[in-house]
């Protein structure tokens, strides 16, 4: 059958439709190619996760509709368009998608305790927030059963105490069990807060009593030492030259005056500081915050206007 030059050019203006609209899908499955690597990143925070799942089922919406145009299911391009749509479709119902929601969530309720001094659950929520976002690190490699198992463990904890969308209602008042070693991570922080209740610890390492005093030499800020050791200072201090001597600050420290907690590697590069509004917290946070392997701390006063 002879075709006519119109029927040609019916049949070319209908491929290059065609090849548009391929062209359409093909951008919009490689745009949601990266969002999908969101869900495989034990470092995303909810927004991150809540932004991936909602443009994800759009765009897999959006190339539904080019799909159902003529030609574009059948096109030779349309497979390897697809491929991109399909792996962050994939990411939606993989197990990791499910531990980043419950690290978050954790992790909120995680500051939660912290802010109500609940030590047994900001650790055991802070566990269950790190075992989340390193089994979701672990999935790069590839899982094997010992990470399917502790999946499946972690995100059963998690149910237990209320940190899943679909956890069963607690039964009353009691409380579900908890590892050991979470009973007694919790039990050591409730030992420094007691201890960090009489405030910041002298900095004199020979004596390390807590309830220091602001010290100041008249020029500069001083550390913070214990009455007692104020003389002791101020020896060691003339013997290696140093002048003024330091005082108590009459008074103490400033109302509205705030507690500024630098942690610094003691091994090697890298610091952070930490705001904090009272002795006790200042000296807390001090003992319990460990960024680095080998944590040393400074605190200072900060007053505000």
């Amino acid at each position: 059958m002879t075709t006519t030059l119109d029927q040609w050019r019916a049949q070319a203006r209908a491929a290059q439709e065609t090849d548009r609209q391929v062209l359409r899908l093909y951008h919009v499955a490689y745009r949601i190619a990266p969002i999908g690597h969101i869900l495989t990143n034990p470092h995303a925070t909810a927004d991150d996760i809540a932004y991936a799942i909602t443009r994800i089922p759009r765009a897999s919406a959006a190339a539904a509709r080019l799909l159902a145009l003529p030609g574009v299911a059948d096109h030779e391009e349309t497979p390897y368009a697809l491929s991109f749509l399909t792996t962050a479709e994939r990411a939606l119902t993989a197990p990791s998608t499910q531990l980043l929601k419950t690290a978050n969530t954790a992790r909120a309720a995680a500051t939660a305790a912290a802010a109500n001094h609940d030590d047994l659950r900001y650790v055991l929520f802070s566990d269950i927030e790190d075992r989340c976002r390193q089994l979701v690190d672990a999935v790069h490699t590839g899982w094997t059963r010992h990470e399917h198992a502790g999946s499946k463990a972690v995100l059963d904890l998690a149910a237990r105490w209320g940190l899943s969308p679909d956890a069963p209602p607690a039964d009353g008042d009691q409380q579900p069990p908890v590892p050991a070693h979470i009973a007694q991570e919790a039990a050591r922080r409730a030992e420094i807060r007691a201890r960090c209740a009489a405030g910041i610890r002298c900095t004199r390492t020979t004596c390390l009593a807590y309830g220091a005093v602001w010290t100041h030499d008249g020029t500069d800020q001083g550390p913070f030492l214990c009455p007692g050791c104020i003389p002791a200072a101020n020896a060691e201090r003339a013997a290696r030259g140093f002048a003024p001597t330091l005082k108590a600050v009459p008074g103490g420290v400033p109302a509205g005056a705030r507690y500024s907690v630098t942690l610094y590697n003691g091994t090697g590069p890298g610091r952070r500081t930490v705001t904090c509004l009272s002795p006790q917290e200042a000296q807390f946070t001090a003992e319990t915050v460990r960024p680095f392997n080998n944590t040393g701390y400074t605190i200072h006063v900060t007053t505000t206007p």
